[in-house]
C-alpha cells in the first residue's frame, strides 16, 4: 500500500494541472468557463418623424469590449431607403415614409457576433403645424371700394389667442371729409401656422382674412355684403403686459 503522502501529493499535482488548463482556456476565450455576452439596446420601441434623428444606446455586459456594431434593417429595405444610423448610435430617418413603415435598428457586440439586441422603429409624418391664433393688440389699414364706391378703412383690436376680439375700433372713410367711427367685437379662426381669418359685427357678412408677408406684417384682405373688396396690411403690436384687454386710442392717418 502506497503511502498515505505520497496519493495526496498526486491528487494535488493533478488538481493544480486542471486548474492551469482552465485558466489558460479562460484567458484564450475557449471552453465552456466564458461568460455569455449579452446586449441591451435603449430605448426598444420608438417613433421617429421622418427626416428627424434619435439617439440609441447600447450596454453590453459579460465582456470588457463593450463596443457595438450599429444597423439598420427591414422588410423591403435592400431597395428603398430605411434611414441610416452612425458608429455612435445617432439614427436619422428617412425623407419619406418607408413601406412598411417598421424598421429594425440593430446593436450587435463586437466581442461576439452572435449577441445582439435590436429596436422597432416606426416612421412617421412630421405633425402639421401648429396654428397660431391672434394674441395682443393689432391695427390694421385697407383701401378698396363697395357698390357706393372707394373706401378706406383704419383700425385696431385685441385679441386673447382663444377666438375672441375685443375693444375693437375702426374709422371707415369713403371720401376724406365723410367717415365714420365704429366700435366693435369678433371672432377670430387660424387656418394655418400664419394664416386665418377674423370679423368685425360693425361689419357684418364681411371677413377679414390674413396671411404672412414680410417683416412681421400680415397681408389683409377683406371681402363682404355690397360687393366690397379692399385689400391692406394687419401689424402685431406689443400684447397688454398684464394679458388683459386694455382700452387703447387709435390714431388715425389717411
Amino acid at each position: 500500500m502506497r503511502p498515505l503522502t505520497t496519493i495526496l501529493l498526486v491528487l494535488s499535482c493533478f488538481s493544480c494541472a486542471a486548474c492551469s488548463v482552465k485558466s489558460i482556456e479562460s484567458d484564450l476565450g475557449l471552453g465552456g468557463g466564458k461568460k455569455s455576452v449579452t446586449v441591451v439596446i435603449d430605448p426598444k420601441t420608438q417613433n421617429v418623424v421622418v427626416a428627424t434623428t434619435q439617439q440609441f444606446t447600447a450596454t453590453v455586459t459579460g465582456s470588457s469590449n463593450t463596443v457595438v456594431a450599429w444597423s439598420v434593417g427591414g422588410t423591403n429595405c435592400s431597395t428603398q431607403d430605411c434611414g441610416s444610423i452612425s458608429a455612435a448610435g445617432l439614427y436619422t430617418g428617412p425623407m419619406t415614409i418607408p413601406s412598411p413603415a417598421l424598421v429594425a435598428v440593430t446593436a450587435t457586440a463586437n466581442a461576439n457576433s452572435a449577441d445582439f439586441a435590436a429596436a422597432a422603429v416606426t416612421i412617421i409624418a412630421a405633425p402639421p403645424a401648429a396654428s397660431t391664433m391672434l394674441r395682443g393688440v393689432y391695427t390694421f389699414l385697407l383701401s378698396g371700394s363697395d357698390a357706393e364706391g372707394p373706401l378706406s378703412i383704419v383700425g385696431a383690436f385685441e385679441a386673447d389667442a382663444s377666438g375672441q376680439l375685443v375693444n375693437g375700433e375702426l374709422r371707415l372713410c369713403r371720401v376724406e371729409s365723410h367717415c365714420s367711427d365704429q366700435s366693435f367685437i369678433g371672432t377670430t379662426a387660424s387656418t394655418g401656422a400664419s394664416d386665418g381669418t377674423f370679423t368685425a359685427d360693425s361689419l357684418p357678412a364681411s371677413t377679414f382674412t390674413f396671411s404672412p408677408s414680410q417683416n412681421n406684417i400680415l397681408k389683409l384682405d377683406l371681402s363682404g355684403a355690397n360687393n366690397l373688396r379692399a385689400s391692406g396690411i394687419l401689424s402685431p403690436n406689443a400684447p397688454p403686459a398684464d394679458n388683459q384687454p386694455h382700452q387703447h386710442e387709435l390714431k388715425f392717418i389717411l
